[in-house]
């Protein structure tokens, strides 16, 4: 008997003795295929994928939150300075006196600020310099011997901040004048025996006519000494003037010496300032 039949009647001889199990447990009526079970959204998400969601999210709002943490914030104006040539000019300052803003008052502010200087950040004496020497490069400076009269005033809460700015100002005011012009003179204007009430009006007058609130506190001093002056009439006089004629109705009787409380400095590209004499108070 060939080798092929030998092992084809041991195959089939097997086939009959071997029962079909898997057809016998599928025939059977306790076999059941289980019904998959559909996957919700979340079930589908793993939780390796929501961990890296979560995270992302996390640093997103954590970087929006640090960009916005480091935008600097709006500075608080700790002391206000307006400077007087006839050009009328407003500093404001924050507590540490950095310049938070430089604004002219009037027509003739507006010709020395320069728009492309970026005064937020200057100190107060950067700030001055480059007031003066535009000031100078203008005209309102004077060359001559005739006096350059500056008004200063100081609005500060603080007393002691008040006086420290005042006496900044008047040394570096004085320095930086004498520079370009032999004589200075450095006056401030304080507003004393004011109500709050009064302030407010006075400053929305000053500002009505384009003036700082010193200056028009000056006026005011003319106008008590003169009834015959009015507003409209000496608005537009530069500090000089106002002053000339506030000093004429005090002292009628012009002896020749005006050389009292001026700033005088022969060699004044040398800086020294110890020959200065104190700020005058109007």
């Amino acid at each position: 008997m060939k080798k092929e039949k030998i092992e084809y009647q041991i195959y089939e001889a097997l086939n009959e003795r071997t029962p079909d199990i898997l057809t016998s447990i599928k025939d059977s009526h306790e076999f059941k295929i289980p019904v998959k079970a559909k996957k919700t959204f979340f079930k589908r998400i793993s939780f390796k994928s929501l961990s890296y969601s979560l995270a992302t999210v996390f640093t997103l709002v954590l970087l929006v939150a640090l960009v916005f943490s480091s935008q600097p914030g709006t500075p608080v104006v700790a002391s206000t300075i307006t400077v007087d040539i006839n050009p009328s000019i407003q500093i404001t300052l924050d507590e540490d006196d950095f310049v938070i803003n430089v604004t002219a008052i009037n027509a003739d502010g507006e010709e020395i600020i320069n728009n492309n200087v970026k005064f937020r950040g200057l100190t107060l004496d950067e700030t001055i310099e480059i007031i003066i020497e535009a000031a100078y490069k203008r005209g309102y400076i004077v060359e001559t011997t005739d006096e350059n009269i500056i008004l200063i005033t100081v609005d500060s809460n603080n007393l002691e901040v008040r006086n420290r700015l005042e006496f900044q100002l008047e040394s570096k005011i004085a320095n930086e004048v004498n520079r370009y012009a032999p004589i200075v003179r450095v006056i401030k204007e304080r507003r004393t025996n004011l109500t709050n009430d009064e302030t407010d009006h006075l400053k929305m007058v000053a500002k009505d006519n384009h003036m700082s609130l010193g200056k028009l506190l000056l006026i005011r001093k003319i106008i008590a000494l003169d009834s015959t002056r009015s507003l409209d009439e000496l608005k537009d006089y530069s500090v000089r003037e106002l002053y000339r004629i506030h000093n004429g109705l005090l002292n009628p009787i012009d002896d020749g010496d005006n050389s009292q409380n001026h700033y005088r400095n022969p060699n004044r590209n040398s800086g020294d300032s110890k020959n200065y004499q104190p700020l005058i108070t109007l």
